[in-house]
């Protein structure tokens, strides 16, 4: 049911679904909390005060949760594990890094910045594997070319 209030019909997380789902199970949270403050008021029996407390915040917190909890454990990236980078996610870090690289090449700080960028290129190179890793690596290389003409052009040769 979760994943049909956040997904819809589309198979990842849909951002006007998220923000309502997670903007409505805030503001029940905040209620819950508001309850949670008045218990004493509600009872003065310790274990009615005890149930009281633990229905509230399941009922209330819960949905919180395990909204944000759902969204963190779908997007799982471990340390020291390979990326794994839809097609379309790779298409715009490479247009990133090349459009950033030519963009550097007229800054004053240019060849700090193409350094930069080029371990980065270097980085998600190394991530990638066949076809994809040889797209990686010509942008790599690309924004190699721009950090070396940036050199020249500081050292003025």
């Amino acid at each position: 049911m979760l994943r049909w209030i956040i997904c819809g019909s589309s198979p990842t997380p849909v951002l006007r679904r998220v923000i309502p789902a997670i903007l409505v199970s805030l503001v029940l949270a905040i209620f819950g909390t508001v309850l949670v403050m008045l218990t004493s008021q509600v009872t003065s029996t310790p274990w009615l005060q005890a149930v009281y407390v633990l229905s509230v915040v399941v009922a209330l917190k819960f949905p919180l949760i395990a909204i944000l909890w759902w969204l963190i454990a779908r997007n799982r990236e471990w340390p020291g594990t390979r990326v794994n980078w839809k097609p379309e996610e790779q298409a715009e870090i490479f247009a990133y890094l090349e459009s950033e690289a030519q963009r550097a090449e007229e800054l004053p700080d240019a060849v700090e910045r193409l350094e930069y960028l080029s371990q980065e290129a270097w980085h998600v190179a190394d991530q990638l594997e066949g076809h994809d890793k040889v797209d990686a690596l010509t942008v790599a290389l690309r924004v190699d070319l721009i950090a070396s003409r940036a050199k020249r052009q500081r050292h003025g040769h």
